[in-house]
């Protein structure tokens, strides 16, 4: 009987250990091997041509694009606008929720959707009044933001230039990676 208890007890031990082996293969044909890393869309996504020369055009402002770089992962593109100055930037990786995360630091942060694509309409904090506001859309597994910034004798309110920022932004939108 005692032999009898044993084999029961290693039949269950042994069922049970199969079982939680078969639970952490989550039941994938891959054998358990990790889910791939997801592909990074907004790679081969170029600020500086998103914009064709005819809608630049539209905006007041001219081609090409001066590339730029702040160094904290978002290169961009400005674009001269005489009254104000455009800039296109990428983040990859830094989706909607990067942006919740720095929220305390914009006056300004408001969820919003450009086109079909959820966003953020945002001023820095200490920016408010100012004429700079951004316009951050959800793409590709991370964020691409319009940015304007009016030169400091024609600023106009928040509202305006946060309306200039999304009327951009929208003609942006639909030539992002979903």
């Amino acid at each position: 009987m005692v032999v009898m208890r044993k084999t029961g007890i290693t039949l269950v031990t042994a069922a049970a250990a199969a079982l939680l082996l078969a639970g952490c293969s989550g039941g994938s044909e891959t054998g358990g091997a990790p889910a791939p890393a997801p592909e990074n869309k907004l790679a081969g996504f170029d600020p500086c041509t998103v914009l064709s020369d005819s809608e630049l055009q539209a905006f007041g402002a001219s081609g090409p694009g001066e590339p730029v770089d702040q160094g904290v992962g978002e290169p961009g593109c400005d674009f001269d606008a005489g009254d104000y100055i455009l800039t296109v930037y990428k983040a990859e990786g830094n989706g909607l929720d990067y942006w919740e995360g720095q929220r305390s630091k914009f006056g300004i942060f408001e969820p919003n959707k450009v086109g079909s694509s959820n966003g953020i309409k945002a001023v820095t904090s200490g920016s408010q009044g100012q004429g700079i506001c951004r316009q951050i859309i959800e793409a590709g597994g991370g964020t691409v933001s319009v940015s304007v910034g009016y030169s400091a004798d024609k600023i106009p309110s928040d509202d305006a230039t946060c309306t200039k920022a999304m009327e951009i932004a929208q003609v942006v939108e639909p030539k992002l990676p979903k």
